[in-house]
């Protein structure tokens, strides 16, 4: 049975689609390859069969003139596995970590000798501007009075009034002159020896008794702090001596000094 290759209705023999002939005001005639309803496919299947229901498409066609839908070969192929490094990082991660653990062995009490050196030595400098600024402040006081003062003798300027032994001025503006030369003195407990107007010995820490750094001037290195010695420079005092234990040496050693003087 004829049939129109435009919109695919069945037509009767010498009867012209109403789509052709409003086109085109022809009759058109179908195709010599034309095959029967449920016939074989025309031209070797390469010519679509016409629509079997008054020129509607067959269900779920993808668009006309197409009965069937076209096949699709955009799988995908399943990827290789991948080679597994698993083993290499089982015998790595270890090596690494025993390497670490040897590296900070080595270097964290390297660095924390080198710190606890860097503090030592920061204290003994510290002690030393003490010194500086103590001697100071008296040669400053005594021109102030123009020799009105006694300044001779051995005697010990503490942080601590309370301390302070054989003095033989008012010590009230000797404190404000040594703090205009040290700024930082109020920040510290210390305690000086002097010898005839002449600061000799120094000794400072954050503290009196509790365990901290003490800078000692003179003798005093990154590694040592010495002790008050009336005829130089005193020996070691360990690295567990408080400023109260320096003081209390120093206070015993200098009443020692001036009963042998006496």
């Amino acid at each position: 049975m004829p049939y129109c290759i435009n919109c695919g209705k069945f037509l009767q023999e010498g009867e012209v689609c109403n789509c052709t002939a409003n086109a085109q005001g022809a009759p058109m005639q179908q195709p010599n390859n034309a095959a029967p309803q449920g016939g074989q496919p025309y031209n070797g299947g390469m010519q679509p069969p016409p629509y079997p229901y008054n020129g509607q498409p067959y269900p779920n066609q993808p668009y006309p003139n197409q009965p069937y839908p076209v096949p699709t070969f955009n799988q995908q192929l399943a990827n290789p596995p991948k080679k597994s490094y698993a083993w290499i990082l089982a015998i790595i991660i270890p090596l690494a970590s025993v390497f670490v653990l040897i590296l900070m062995a080595i270097l964290v009490p390297s660095m924390l000798g080198y710190t606890k050196r860097s503090k030592q030595s920061s204290f003994n400098s510290k002690a030393n501007i003490l010194c500086k600024a103590a001697n100071t402040a008296i040669v400053e006081l005594d021109e102030k009075t123009k020799g009105g003062i006694n300044v001779k003798g051995r005697y010990i300027i503490s942080s601590d009034k309370s301390k302070n032994s054989g003095v033989p001025f008012d010590t009230g503006e000797f404190y404000a002159g040594l703090e205009r030369y040290f700024s930082d003195v109020k920040d510290y407990d210390y305690f000086i020896v002097f010898s005839d107007g002449c600061a000799e010995y120094t000794a400072l820490s954050e503290s009196w008794t509790k365990k901290s750094y003490v800078g000692t001037y003179p003798g005093g290195t990154a590694r040592n702090i010495t002790k008050y010695n009336p005829d130089g420079i005193g020996g070691s005092a360990g690295e567990k001596a408080s400023l109260y234990d320096l003081y209390k040496d120093a206070l015993y050693k200098l009443s020692t000094y001036v009963d042998k003087e006496r």
